[in-house]
């Protein structure tokens, strides 16, 4: 039997499985659209016949899985599946039913690569960091003194819910102000169908902020001027010795860092602005399989 584990990244657009080694280097994976699947049935049984792709020769008896909804360690009912609705109220038992041969272990999806960066990637100089993801969601973790904070319930790094923007946008009464609401890949992507009709995406949304178009030079800047407040907040607040970002919208769009420091250093306390450091997430798309497999490593030497 193997020492490799298999990373299982359940996203609110696509669920990702691999097979990562003790090296954390991710030997084989399978990906499918979050939206073919419309129960738990249909997603476990997926996921186990991509176990089977990617482990092939059953080399390993260990499975990571992380999913975009609060967790900590007492955690056994999913709750605020805010991406994935047919996952709410499910009992973990139902899940880990599918895999009776492997141990399962769960971890929140933002908290298992913020440990992943902190000790392994763009953060790991550094005692106290905050991983941000901008993809379908936006979520967070938060490293204090080189630990994970989870929070009483396991709500810490939830900064989707934060509110960012007193003002609802009128065409829309699916979002109000928060910053999940207003930066998120979903929030983009519906601000470029709007503009540029029902087949729009978020690539298109940025080609023409590339072409000058001034509409999609609007709703980045927007975009920037809120996030930037997100960062600005959670500087004041938790004042973290540097941001590690990632997600989607992130690394297709690396330069809006720059953008997003140079908007913050604006609004930051004076002496604070020297120290606003964010950075692009090391470990790239693959974040969350890798960090899935970390979290199994990490968790099955406390066993």
């Amino acid at each position: 039997m193997s020492n490799a584990v298999i990373g299982v990244d359940i996203g609110g657009t696509h669920v990702r499985v691999g097979l990562v080694n003790e090296k954390l280097e991710l030997v084989r994976k399978e990906a499918a659209l979050t939206s073919s699947f419309h129960n738990v049935d249909e997603l476990c049984k997926a996921i186990a016949q991509m176990i089977e792709t990617v482990d092939p020769g059953h080399e390993t008896s260990r499975i990571g899985i992380v999913l975009p909804v609060p967790w900590n360690d007492q955690t056994e009912i999913i709750l605020d599946a805010t991406n994935i609705p047919y996952l709410e109220n499910v009992h973990i038992s139902s899940i880990t039913s599918y895999f009776p041969k492997h141990d399962v272990f769960f971890e929140n999806d933002v908290n298992v690569i913020t440990l992943l960066e902190a000790e392994h990637g763009a953060a790991k100089a550094y005692d106290q960091s905050i991983y941000i993801t901008v993809s379908s969601g936006i979520g967070s973790g938060i490293i204090v003194n080189n630990a994970l904070i989870h929070g009483a319930h396991g709500y810490a790094g939830e900064i989707g819910s934060m509110i960012i923007s007193d003002s609802k946008r009128n065409h829309s009464t699916l979002y109000d102000g928060t910053l999940e609401a207003l930066c998120s890949g979903k929030a983009l992507e519906e601000e470029s169908k709007l503009l540029y009709g029902s087949q729009a995406t978020n690539c298109f949304l940025f080609e023409q902020y590339h072409l000058k178009d001034e509409q999609a030079i609007a709703v980045i800047d927007l975009w920037i001027e809120r996030f930037s407040n997100a960062i600005v907040s959670l500087m004041q607040t938790l004042d973290p010795d540097t941001f590690v970002v990632g997600g989607a919208v992130i690394h297709h769009n690396p330069w809006l860092i720059e953008r997003v420091i140079e908007s913050a250093k604006m609004k930051v306390l004076p002496h604070l602005r020297d120290n606003v450091q964010i950075v692009v997430s090391q470990f790239g798309p693959d974040a969350g399989i890798i960090g899935a497999g970390y979290n199994v490593y990490n968790k099955a030497k406390g066993e």
